[in-house]
């Protein structure tokens, strides 16, 4: 499909704002890697806030599928908008597998399916949301 030329301060912007994205989804990852090292430290104060561990992880990865949605659209100009929801959803997901796998290192911490589960249905709150708006979209 033909587009105009952009001009040059447009394309610099462009490049500015993937790299704050790309920048933005690092420290994501990172921080959540970080709060999966602290152990019993982590665990504590979320028990002491009184919201289930589910939520917990049902925010947290919902919000890592809309950051990776966001930062894999500003990358790739592709189209069909849903593939690249499904991308962002697959970098969560993979994500969410590799701590769970990195927790059964840390001391105080493991695997657990409730954990699995929040970060699951996260994601999938996560792309239904931008799915139902790609659709209103239109």
């Amino acid at each position: 499909m033909f587009q105009p030329q952009a001009s040059n301060s447009t394309s610099q912007y462009h490049l500015f704002v993937r790299i704050l994205l790309w920048a933005a989804l690092s420290l994501y990852m990172a921080g959540v890697w970080v709060l999966s090292s602290l152990g019993s430290v982590v665990t504590d104060y979320i028990n002491a806030t009184g919201i289930p561990d589910f939520f917990w992880h049902l925010a947290l990865y919902g919000g890592l599928c809309l950051l990776a949605t966001a930062t894999v659209r500003t990358t790739w100009s592709v189209q069909e908008s849903w593939l690249l929801s499904w991308v962002g959803a697959a970098v969560a997901v993979g994500y969410s597998a590799l701590d769970e796998v990195h927790q059964n290192f840390v001391p105080g911490r493991g695997t657990d399916l409730q954990d699995i589960a929040g970060n699951l249905a996260g994601v999938a709150l996560a792309v239904t949301c931008i799915l139902v708006c790609e659709a209103h979209k239109e």
